[in-house]
């Protein structure tokens, strides 16, 4: 769903239900993504979308990452039956599903940090403090040279994710 019609369903819920902008979004993600997966239709058949959670981030930063091709609706994690593609600005990764030993909730602390950190293997994907889902990854996967870290190729064993729908992409990957 892209990020215009994801907007479009989010005022027209908020026009029916007078919930407040990013409530509306949070449940028209939601229904979205349950009917993706909804009775009759096989998980194999199409990628599933698990948005990036955006409450925590301040009004410049999310600003800034629209400018960059993100957002609400556009940064989140990809799931196919082969990959688990993580697509942010400035960052992206495939991981490839045989590599993803464990998807569990975080108990990670990160207060004060918002965006993509990471270094000696463990990285952290978030525009939120809520909704952490942590993946172990064996063997590693190696980050692409890109922009974001440097131009190095750098090494992912576990990667922290902040997403919408956590439980709901827990159960996703660990169907496998």
């Amino acid at each position: 769903m892209s990020h215009d019609k994801i907007r479009a369903a989010a005022r027209k819920r908020m026009a029916e239900t007078g919930e407040p902008y990013a409530t509306a979004r949070r449940e028209v993600i939601k229904n979205y993504q349950e009917a993706g997966a909804g009775p009759g239709t096989a998980s194999s058949s199409g990628p599933r979308w698990f948005a990036l959670d955006y409450s925590d981030m301040g009004r410049v930063s999310l600003w800034t990452d629209t400018l960059l091709g993100g957002g609400p609706g556009r940064g989140g994690v990809e799931l196919n039956s082969t990959v688990l593609r993580v697509v942010v600005p400035g960052f992206h990764l495939d991981i490839p599903r045989a590599s993803v030993r464990s998807a569990t909730r975080s108990a990670r602390r990160i207060r004060g940090t918002i965006g993509v950190h990471g270094g000696h293997g463990r990285w952290l994907v978030n525009g939120s403090y809520n909704g952490l889902v942590e993946l172990t990854i064996e063997p590693p996967c190696y980050i692409p040279r890109q922009p974001s870290t440097l131009f190095r190729k750098m090494k992912v064993s576990s990667l922290t994710i902040s997403l919408v729908d956590p439980d709901g992409f827990i159960v996703a990957v660990e169907g496998k």
